[in-house]
């Protein structure tokens, strides 16, 4: 997935002018393997503007939203879009890094994401959360410890 595409499109959804098709766009472009993952990549650029990072943050929280857990269906109806389990493991994997590393305003839009991902995906397809938040509570360096333990009360907050 081109990532200078990605952000391209971004910055149109910024632009009164644009932003119709740039939205347009995003919604044929989710439906490819590798796009929510590419997605994810392109916010967590700190070069980037901070508008482009939080567009794309925030259509991200509301892709995962909208379409982490598997649709439901009854047969002879069409497969509702989800997000495909390829690129689930991958947000999975990437996820508490970038909650961690992410700035203030990225941090809060990603918390939601991880929260909906708890909700559908632990204990069951995700165990590793608690290994990677563990791991970076364990660090010296407490900067890294107000996103991991934001990723810890997404967790708990799903079992309150």
């Amino acid at each position: 997935m081109d990532s200078r595409k990605i952000i391209e499109i971004l910055r149109g959804t910024i632009d009164p002018n644009l932003r119709q098709q740039a939205e347009d766009e995003l919604t044929e472009m989710k439906k490819i393997i590798g796009f929510t993952p590419a997605l994810l990549q392109v916010v967590m650029m700190g070069e980037l503007d901070m508008p482009v990072r939080q567009a794309g943050v925030i259509y991200l929280k509301n892709m995962v939203a909208q379409y982490w857990k598997d649709a439901e269906y009854d047969s002879g109806e069409p497969i509702p879009f989800h997000i495909h389990e390829q690129d689930r493991a991958m947000i999975r994997d990437a996820i508490v890094d970038a909650v961690v590393h992410a700035p203030d305003l990225v941090r809060v839009q990603l918390a939601v994401c991880t929260y909906q991902m708890v909700k559908h995906d632990f204990p069951g397809r995700w165990t590793t959360i608690v290994d990677k938040i563990s791991i970076y509570l364990q660090n010296p360096d407490t900067s890294l410890w107000n996103g991991s333990l934001l990723c810890l009360y997404q967790l708990v907050k799903n079992f309150e």
